[in-house]
């Protein structure tokens, strides 16, 4: 293990303990950590909350979900920021991306090794690992144990989501 993803995975449990326990005291917060993964795809869409990380090699996609809301995402390490046909869209791409959305609504997609994230308040996330790795890394949900993260793309909620209210 590299002293930089040491020195980030020990800044994670010091700010992560106190987030977890402000966000079990919150109605409906969780928790979503991931573990050193190696993805084809990771997408991640939060209602609300803060989600912060980083990834080794790859690309974050970033979508604003509320341009409104004067919340700016803060993305460190890419080698390019590329616009894209959709002004609510931006692509980083790059080695050591780090990444910060202090709350509102985010939709974020990573392709790549070496992710670690935390995300707390409420969301729903799609993982799929990288067949050709050797590990594809762990998730956990909400405190619970840590898994294999699976190949085939799979759904996954933190907290607790909002109830679907039917139509009339």
């Amino acid at each position: 293990m590299s002293m930089r993803r040491l020195a980030f995975t020990l800044l994670c449990g010091l700010i992560l303990v106190p987030a977890a326990l402000a966000a079990a005291g919150a109605t409906g917060d969780g928790v979503l950590e991931l573990r050193d993964v190696n993805a084809t795809s990771v997408t991640i869409k939060g209602s609300k909350g803060v989600i912060w990380g980083q990834l080794d090699k790859g690309s974050l996609r970033v979508t604003d979900l509320n341009p409104d809301d004067n919340v700016a995402a803060l993305v460190s390490g890419a080698w390019l920021k590329l616009p894209t046909a959709d002004p609510t869209v931006t692509l980083y791409t790059g080695k050591n991306i780090h990444f910060r959305f202090p709350g509102g609504r985010y939709l974020l997609t990573i392709v790549g090794t070496g992710i670690d994230f935390t995300a707390v308040g409420v969301g729903k996330a799609w993982l799929a690992g990288d067949p050709d790795a050797l590990d594809d890394g762990d998730y956990a949900i909400d405190g619970g144990k840590w898994q294999p993260v699976p190949v085939v793309k799979k759904p996954v909620t933190f907290g607790v989501q909002p109830p679907v209210v039917s139509s009339p």
